[in-house]
């Protein structure tokens, strides 16, 4: 029987939390998802990205996530946000690696101040195993 050594073991990678989030939104919402804010903006749409967060170990990552929701209209924006939320918060499970989601700040209005279009955001923290 040997000794195993760290540098022998099999490394874990985390996934790129963007994508999983990304793809888990579009198959489920019914406007673009993207992670910058699109050159020609469609007149409704989700942006998201990963705005901090730390591993609690090299098994587990901790991503913060804020999504914003984008709209011609303010209450189309904030309901578009809410969905996101709904879902992030209560189906999550497809996200097979997603252990769980745990709300960082509600949607809240926060107006482009460039254009004045409106949009909503809130941030999330996953909790999400790495990859074997």
């Amino acid at each position: 029987m040997g000794i195993v050594l760290a540098s022998a073991l099999v490394p874990t990678r985390f996934v790129d939390v963007e994508v999983l989030v990304l793809d888990f939104l579009t198959a489920r919402i019914d406007a673009p998802v993207h992670t910058t804010v699109p050159a020609e903006r469609p007149a409704r749409f989700v942006r998201l990205w990963r705005n901090g967060g730390a591993a609690a170990n090299r098994i587990v990552d901790r991503p913060q996530v804020t999504v914003e929701a984008w709209s011609t209209d303010s209450a189309d924006a904030a309901d578009l946000a809410n969905r996101c939320r709904d879902l992030l918060l209560g189906a999550y499970t497809p996200m097979t690696l997603v252990r769980g989601v745990t709300e960082v700040s509600g949607p809240y209005s926060t107006p482009d101040p460039d254009t004045e279009t409106p949009r909503y955001r809130f941030t999330v923290q996953l909790t999400v195993r790495a990859k074997r």
